[in-house]
């Protein structure tokens, strides 16, 4: 049985849920992983030594539709276990839901999916600290703002 599942990294609210917002620390980065279970264990492994992190793991397109639209998702990563016509379809649903969220696509190999429907890409044997950066980057957190296409390896 497949189901969408929440996974926190970093700071616990509930330990300092007296406290003001804005004592509470940075805002967590939401992160959606789409993809096979192992994929979303491998996200969630790279994500435990980056920045504050709440990762989202749905296992399949359908799982798309149980997130709320008011999710504030900032970077969607796409595994390469996706199918071409699902990664196309996932892309186009996230675009219309999440017109915000930044696609990162986890694949190596050229055309596999039109230029505007993602905005980077890396090989799915990335190293846990590149896309850590990689995520940094994109939202421009990291040192290099630039937007411009990762080339795989």
């Amino acid at each position: 049985m497949s189901k969408v599942c929440d996974v926190e990294v970093g700071s616990n609210r509930s330990v300092v849920g007296g406290l003001e917002p804005h004592a509470w620390g940075p805002e967590k980065i939401h992160v959606l992983s789409v993809g096979s279970v192992d994929c979303g264990s491998l996200v969630h492994d790279a994500l435990l030594h980056g920045p504050s992190f709440h990762l989202t793991i749905a296992t399949d397109c359908k799982q798309l539709w149980t997130i709320p639209r008011q999710e504030s998702l900032q970077i969607v990563i796409l595994h390469s276990t996706l199918t071409a016509f699902e990664l196309e379809d996932v892309s186009r649903f996230i675009r219309q839901r999440w017109p915000l969220a930044r696609i990162l696509v986890l694949r190596s190999g050229e055309g596999f999916l039109d230029d505007a429907l993602y905005d980077d890409r890396l090989a799915p044997t990335v190293a846990p600290d590149v896309l850590i950066a990689e995520i940094e980057r994109s939202l421009g957190l990291g040192m290099c703002g630039a937007l411009e296409k990762r080339a795989c390896e």
